[in-house]
This record gives C-alpha cells, sequence and structure tokens, in this order.
C-alpha cells in the first residue's frame, strides 16, 4: 500500500523553499514549493501518478524526473524529426528549442502541467501590452512541437498523458500583410522589365502567377509549356539545413519538395504574359550563347551571372533595389503573391480556382487568409446574375 502524505517529513531549506525527497523504483525525486501547502499538494499528486505508473508498467517513468524537457526534446529531434521532417521544419524545431521553450524547458519532463504550457503560449502571444509578441502562427507551431515531444514521451512510458492536449492557442495578433496597389504594381512591373539584370523578370513572373519565391526560383524550363500556357509547379529552391553527415547547422542551397501536396500543380497563364514570358526564354538563350553556356531545358529559369541558381541574398540586394526604384515601401518578395491573389479575388476569380493556384492545402486557408476581400467579391457576383432574371 502507498505511503500517505503525512508520512513524508516536508523541510524548509535554507533559501526559504520547501521541499521533500522521495523515491521510485530505487531513483531519489525532489519536490519543491515556495510553501510547505504547495510542496504537500504536489506530493500527494505525484503519489498518485506513482501509483498510475505502476498499474501501466511505466518502466522509465522516474526518468522524468530527472529530463528536462530542453533535454527530451532535443532528443526526440535526434531521435524521430532528423530523417523524417524536411531540413527546413527540422530547422524551425531547432528553434522552438533554443528560443521559445522559456521555464518550461528547464522543467522536469513529469513536472510539466497542461496549465504551464498554456501560461507558457499566453505569455508569449502578441497582445496590446505585449507588441513584440508571437503572432498565432508562430504559437501554433511551438504547440504542434510541444504536442510532438510530449507525445513521444508517453509512448517511452516516462509521463502517463500528453499535457498538451486541451490547450487553446491564444488569439494573437499577426502582421498584416499588404498588397500592392494597381498604380504600385505598374511601377515595380515597369522597373523590373528595364533592370538591367535579367533575373529580375522573377518579379514580373511572381506577379503574374503568384508563385513562392522558392517555387519561382525552383522552376526549370522543362516545365514550361509554351504550346498550353502552363507552368508546372513541383519543386523549390531554397537554403535549407544539410541533414546528412554529422547534423552540423551548415546550410545548401538546393531543390526540396514542394511545401505541401497540393503545391504540386499547374498554373495556366493569360496570352500576353506567355509571349512576354517565351521572349524571356529567347533573350536568356542568347545571354547564354554570349556567355559560353550551353542552354538545356534542364536549366533553371532564374539564374546568376554562372547561369546556376542565385543565392538567396545576393537576389534580395537587387530585388531591393528594383523597389528602390520604383518608389515602393515595405513589400517583401511574399507581397508579390498577395499582390497576384488581391488581383485574382478583384476581377473574380472563383476561389477555388484561387486556391488550386496558389497550392494552398485547402479553401479555408484562402478564405482565412484573404476574407476582408470577399464582401467587394460577393458583390459583383451577385451584379453579374442581374442579367439572368431582367
Amino acid at each position: 500500500m502507498a505511503k500517505s502524505v503525512s508520512s513524508y517529513n516536508i523541510t524548509k531549506r535554507e533559501d526559504g523553499r520547501w521541499y521533500v525527497q522521495l523515491k521510485y523504483n530505487g531513483e531519489k525525486i525532489y519536490i519543491y514549493g515556495k510553501t510547505k501547502v504547495e510542496v504537500q499538494n504536489k506530493l500527494k499528486q505525484k503519489l498518485w501518478d506513482f501509483e498510475q505508473a505502476k498499474a501501466a508498467n511505466l518502466v522509465n517513468f522516474a526518468q522524468s524526473e530527472k529530463l528536462t524537457v530542453e533535454q527530451w526534446a532535443r532528443q526526440c529531434l535526434d531521435t524521430y524529426c532528423k530523417d523524417s521532417v524536411k531540413p527546413n521544419t527540422y530547422a524551425g524545431y531547432q528553434s522552438i528549442i533554443e528560443h521559445h521553450l522559456g521555464e518550461i524547458g528547464e522543467m522536469k519532463l513529469g513536472s510539466v502541467t497542461n496549465a504551464a504550457i498554456q501560461k507558457l503560449l499566453q505569455d508569449k502571444a502578441k497582445s496590446p501590452t505585449n507588441e513584440d509578441g508571437l503572432a498565432e502562427k508562430t504559437l501554433t507551431h511551438i504547440k504542434a512541437f510541444l504536442n510532438i515531444i510530449f507525445k513521444h514521451a508517453v509512448v517511452n512510458g516516462l509521463i502517463l498523458r500528453n499535457p498538451v492536449t486541451g490547450v487553446k492557442v491564444p488569439k494573437s495578433g499577426s502582421k498584416t500583410r499588404r498588397a500592392l496597389t494597381v498604380e504600385e504594381q505598374r511601377r515595380l512591373l515597369d522597373e523590373a522589365r528595364k533592370y538591367e539584370r535579367p533575373i529580375m523578370f522573377a518579379v514580373v513572373f511572381t506577379l503574374y502567377t503568384g508563385c513562392r519565391k522558392g517555387e519561382a526560383m525552383g522552376l526549370q524550363w522543362k516545365n514550361v509549356f509554351f504550346e498550353e500556357n502552363r507552368i508546372h509547379i513541383e519543386q523549390q529552391l531554397n537554403r535549407h539545413y544539410d541533414m546528412e553527415g554529422d547534423g552540423s547547422q551548415r546550410s545548401v542551397l538546393g531543390i526540396t519538395s514542394p511545401k505541401t501536396k497540393q503545391s504540386v500543380r499547374d498554373i495556366y497563364v493569360c496570352d500576353s504574359f506567355a509571349k512576354e514570358f517565351y521572349e524571356y526564354k529567347q533573350r536568356m538563350i542568347e545571354w547564354k550563347k554570349q556567355n559560353r553556356f550551353a542552354h538545356s531545358e534542364e536549366d533553371f529559369v532564374f539564374v546568376g551571372v554562372r547561369n546556376t541558381p542565385i543565392e538567396p541574398r545576393v537576389f534580395h540586394t537587387y530585388y531591393a533595389e528594383v523597389l528602390e526604384r520604383a518608389g515602393i515601401e515595405d513589400a517583401d518578395f511574399h507581397t508579390l503573391r498577395h499582390t497576384f491573389t488581391t488581383r485574382c479575388i478583384e476581377n473574380g476569380m472563383d476561389i477555388l480556382m484561387v486556391a488550386k493556384t496558389l497550392g494552398h492545402a485547402n479553401v479555408a486557408m484562402t478564405l482565412n487568409q484573404y476574407s476582408h476581400l470577399l464582401p467587394k467579391h460577393m458583390k459583383a457576383s451577385m451584379e453579374k446574375m442581374e442579367s439572368n432574371y431582367y
């Protein structure tokens, strides 16, 4: 029969804290608190957990009182994530461990409660009193990662239950992404078209297709079908962490799979842009001849001076220069994708078609991001219906 709380000697330390020592399967475990009552309550819960762990035959349960959350998170990263997630996802998990675990990272694995995780997310959420806080999307990523590591802790017999279950992501402020105005769009297109480096045609391309930056940079000529005005998106180019070798932080520029399964898609473009895009290809073929590069359909559409993919930082320098010439501020490259989508909805494109063109995982994602444009879109759609009645 288990010992009662009263049979344990709860002692006050010299620093004013209270503590109690107990054992589980021969392992010493210490419980600390600011008051004697706090320690008593924690002890009562821990004794109940011990009984449940013994009933469930959790042989590793005592280890949860020695491992910190950060230590277990790093173990999970190497054991379960290294070979099963995309490099950028892996890097994102590392960033969470290093920057967003807060006090929970130092807590013992078996001591984390649902309330502690809820408080972590609440404290980190962007709010009127915490303007430097995290946006809701980032908080969702943190919760998802914590859910992964605590699920594995349950599977490994370290804890009885997943403390993330039932945690709610706080509603948090997020950056409002703007679209270029029609006038800004015109100016940017003009400057990109006449920029001395041909790679800035990527700006024109993105404003006409809504591709993500990595998708545009990873496009090869073999996936452009001018006879059908069709562009096939099946990969992306970006700088990511090298997951091979010793697992170091070295990053490489290379091809990866698209963001989601739905990101593999066909994009159909208008005749005028198809013609301009074809003319760009002919200019690039001529440029290669002048620089003694043999053209191949395996070549990337957008390349640097060596006919190879361009470093993102170098590309950003050129893009910033084009923005300055166009007199546009606060417009990162993703703004072009947002601008394309805005123009689609403003001109009455069906939301399902917008979602498919963007490669969104589902229509709900499109609706959530662009719901502010829907009233105008709905009004225009209803006005078109008038011809069916009068």
